[in-house]
């Protein structure tokens, strides 16, 4: 069998299920040696990159055709890449049938409204703000505000028409996304960074995002979170500041910083993630000295 040729392409690797190969001649051991699952039932060669929309698309061929695609995963397709090539794909479905059961799926039995989705591919597709709402309800609060915040950030949804979708529904998690959309702030330029304000106000503090600092010499950087009255600022530094050049970078717009008066606390990830009680007293602290 020629793994290339033999089964339509309809993405730029070939997809197919496990029935298919077995029409084939293949047996199931010489399936997993020799090829990659996607998700459940269905595969692609083994060299084949598979990117996030891949997984979509393959989950397209297994849903029944009232499925939706939805969450992270919509976002991905409409533009925003929210859900990597491991991350599985996120779906509406009518029943308990495909309930978090197959792999490279993350089920959700919910109604939906005619007007929340489009076709795409055999099954359909939410929304920008559908799949916003199943952001907000369906995730932990800090992650979900982070990637809605992201989508907000790059246009793909509109803070008025969201608003309104969660408050004109009854669906389940309404209220979880009503408490997660006072949060939402389309300023925040990258999902840690989110996760990092979210942090600090879920710790009774109040950051500003994005923050322009000026010197007499004129302006000296954007800071990712700020406390102006009491110049604190708070940066993430995520894998791109090891750069040697960007390392640089952030030693020079730092220095003149903290030679205007201001205070900076640099966050990693490990801290973020690991120690967030700690980053929030850091911060506190920090505030404090500044009084």
């Amino acid at each position: 069998m020629d793994t290339t040729t033999d089964f339509p392409q309809k993405t730029e690797a070939p997809l197919f299920t496990r029935a298919d190969a077995i029409s084939y001649g293949l047996k199931d051991r010489e399936l997993r040696a020799k090829f990659r699952k996607v998700i459940h039932g269905i595969y692609t060669i083994s060299e084949a990159d598979v990117t996030h929309e891949l997984r979509c698309r393959a989950a397209a061929m297994t849903l029944p055709a009232d499925a939706i695609i939805s969450g992270r995963s919509a976002a991905t397709l409409l533009g925003v890449p929210l859900a990597g090539p491991n991350d599985p794909v996120e779906v509406l479905v009518g029943g308990t049938n495909y309930m978090n059961r197959r792999f490279g799926l993350r089920a959700w039995a919910r109604k939906s409204a005619d007007d929340e989705h489009v076709p795409w591919d055999g099954i359909r597709l939410a929304t920008p703000t559908r799949a916003a709402f199943d952001v907000l309800a369906r995730n932990a609060p800090s992650f979900g505000i982070a990637n809605c915040d992201a989508m907000l950030h790059a246009g793909l949804v509109n803070e008025d028409e969201l608003a309104h979708f969660i408050a004109t529904r009854r669906y389940y998690g309404v209220r979880k996304a009503q408490r997660a959309f006072e949060l939402l702030d389309r300023r925040s330029e990258s999902i840690p960074e989110s996760v990092l304000r979210v942090t600090l106000v879920e710790g009774g503090l109040s950051p500003t995002p994005q923050v322009e600092v000026y010197d007499e010499r004129g302006f000296v950087a954007r800071v990712d979170l700020a406390f102006e009255e009491r110049k604190v600022a708070v940066e993430y530094d995520g894998a791109w500041h090891a750069n040697p050049e960007q390392q640089r970078h952030d030693r020079r717009r730092r220095k003149r910083l903290q030679k205007g008066g201001w205070t900076i606390i640099v966050v990693t990830a490990d801290h973020l993630y690991g120690k967030p009680k700690e980053t929030v007293s850091e911060v506190r602290q920090a505030l404090r000295r500044r009084e």
